[in-house]
């Protein structure tokens, strides 16, 4: 037997760090889908406090991947999906961060339309659409990450997870779409609700052609915020379809009340009065 000093080979393995980050990863994942659930309770607080978790644990995660090396090829392939999937967690808790701020945005918005105060409504709105098109940049940012491995080299057991999440990111991103066509769906609602509020004004010191004026205003924009929303009722999300309904429900009322109205105003300007009664009797004692 002859031994050769110097020939033994020892290779670097990165089992561990691997092990370590993919369960802080998928303790991640699991504290995004707490946040998702807690979001559609209206819990935000709780949504906020899951997602900074799992910012943490994903943090962490790409922490020791960074640091991570080793001699096996199939190791090497692992910390560059693992850091992929870290990365991608991070877009989505960006993303999910600033979908819970436009939702609260939007909260806020209808809380200060049923106060009618426009001004305050309207930044709000601003707010929530600027919070929604962040969201949608995290959003992208995450699908291309995804989407850029190859799910063929992908191992076995981890395939169905590549599967989910693209196809939770292609839904998400189609909710988010359809969340911003909502979103400017409202400008001309909150359009035609301000000349509707000055129509009210207009009505209580009399000043007929004026309150007429601003009641055909307001059906021009609200007829177009219906345009706009309608195609949204049949939206596959509750979250969208639900206050869609609500509002074309609104809408729809309003545009049979709304030429009354404006009739009765007219003919109220001109003193023909038992014309003006008989269209604000056609009014509804829906409001």
């Amino acid at each position: 037997m002859t031994s050769f000093s110097g020939c033994t080979e020892n290779k670097v393995s990165a089992a561990e760090e691997i092990n370590t980050s993919s369960s802080l990863i998928y303790s991640a994942d699991l504290r995004v889908e707490s946040a998702i659930s807690d979001m559609d309770e209206g819990s935000y607080t709780s949504a906020k406090n899951n997602l900074k978790a799992a910012r943490v644990d994903y943090e962490e995660a790409l922490k020791i991947l960074n640091n991570a090396s080793s001699d096996y090829e199939e190791e090497t392939k692992d910390i560059e999906r693992d850091v992929i999937f870290a990365e991608a967690g991070l877009d989505a808790v960006s993303y999910s961060e600033n979908l819970i701020l436009a939702t609260e945005h939007l909260d806020k918005f209808v809380a200060h339309l049923d106060s009618e105060d426009i001004d305050l409504s309207r930044k709000e709105l601003d707010k929530a659409s600027e919070a929604l098109n962040n969201s949608i940049v995290y959003l992208g940012s995450a699908k291309e990450k995804i989407f850029s491995i190859d799910l063929d080299s992908v191992p076995v057991e981890q395939k169905s997870y590549v599967t989910v999440q693209r196809e939770d990111l292609e839904t998400s991103e189609k909710m988010s779409l359809e969340l911003r066509q909502m979103i400017n769906g409202l400008y001309p609602f909150l359009d035609g609700s301000e000349h509707l509020f000055k129509a009210g004004e207009y009505l209580e010191t009399e000043e007929w052609d004026k309150a007429a004026d601003e009641i055909a205003d307001s059906s021009v924009k609200l007829s177009e915020s219906k345009e706009s929303l309608e195609t949204l009722k049949d939206s596959d999300y509750s979250e969208i379809s639900v206050g869609v309904i609500e509002i074309c429900g609104i809408l729809t009322q309003l545009e049979k009340d709304l030429p009354h109205l404006e009739a009765g105003c007219r003919y109220m300007e001109k003193g023909r009065y038992s014309q003006a009664e008989a269209e604000f009797s056609k009014v509804s004692d829906y409001y």
